[in-house]
């Protein structure tokens, strides 16, 4: 045992800088980690990420510190790091291999947070799918459809897909089409969708209201009716119009036609 603490005391009085700067680089490293891993939190809690996921991350991140301190320290007191190198590598490899898909869609949800293109509660259309942004989390988003059916995309699926944001801007503009009967009175029908436009309380009078003749169809003239309103006056509009149209024709006796096909009977003359 005398030996023992001989060695001991022969070895700090040799090494003991290297010993004394070892034990500070661990120490440093582990202040780093809890430094870095609270700035995480405190980063990431605005977005309302997962919690539980939230946590893992701020637990790896603190580890690989720890660990990178740790062969910082070996390496101080010359001690041999291949092999903890070798066997750290083999097992992140493995690691990386396992989690692959994982791990993309957390880089892709980091990507997401940073670069914002929609915020929890805007409704978006991705990939053709169409919701309210719920949550957003590290490695999905989820969203909630206007049937109250929750759908999660993945963030590879969201940040490589087709995103479109309709709550981004302040103003939306709403294209509208209606249909009349061959005989109408050209004005009047121009008249009455303007005055519906004009009057409707949600529809913006700064903006330009666009009313035109569209197309000459089978049984009908189209007309094109485009607005413009705030951004959660959309729906209201989009639902109300239609509505308001149509009793403005009925009151002022413009028919809104049904399909149609015109017969015409050639008589031939007697005989063969």
């Amino acid at each position: 045992m005398g030996d023992v603490f001989e060695q001991i005391g022969s070895y700090i009085s040799e090494h003991g800088f290297k010993l004394l700067l070892a034990i500070c680089i661990i120490v440093v490293g582990f202040c780093i980690a809890w430094l870095l891993g609270f700035l995480i939190k405190k980063i990431f809690a605005k977005t309302r990420v997962d919690g539980a996921m939230l946590t893992f991350v701020v637990s790896i991140f603190r580890i690989l510190i720890v660990v990178l301190a740790a062969l910082i320290a070996a390496s101080v007191l010359e001690l041999s790091t291949e092999g903890m190198i070798v066997s750290l590598g083999s097992i992140v490899i493995a690691i990386g291999l396992a989690l692959k898909d994982s791990f993309g869609n957390l880089a892709n949800g980091i990507l997401i947070i940073i670069n914002k293109p929609f915020r929890r509660g805007d409704y978006v259309s991705i990939n053709g799918i169409e919701g309210k942004v719920h949550n957003i989390k590290l490695l999905t988003v989820e969203l909630i459809t206007f049937a109250n059916v929750k759908i999660v995309l993945p963030n590879n699926t969201v940040f490589n897909g087709n995103i479109v944001n309709y709550s981004a801007l302040a103003i939306r503009r709403l294209d509208m089409e209606f249909a009349v009967a061959y005989g109408s009175d050209m004005d009047k029908v121009e008249t009455v969708l303007r005055k519906v436009a004009s009057e409707h309380p949600q529809v913006l009078k700064s903006m330009k209201i666009n009313i035109y003749m569209k197309s000459h169809e089978n049984s009908s003239i189209v007309y094109a009716v485009k607005v413009w309103t705030n951004n959660g006056d959309y729906f209201g509009v989009a639902h109300s119009f239609p509505r308001l149209v149509y009793d403005a024709f009925e009151a002022e006796g413009i028919k809104i036609p049904f399909n149609q096909l015109d017969v015409h009977l050639d008589q031939l003359g007697q005989g063969k």
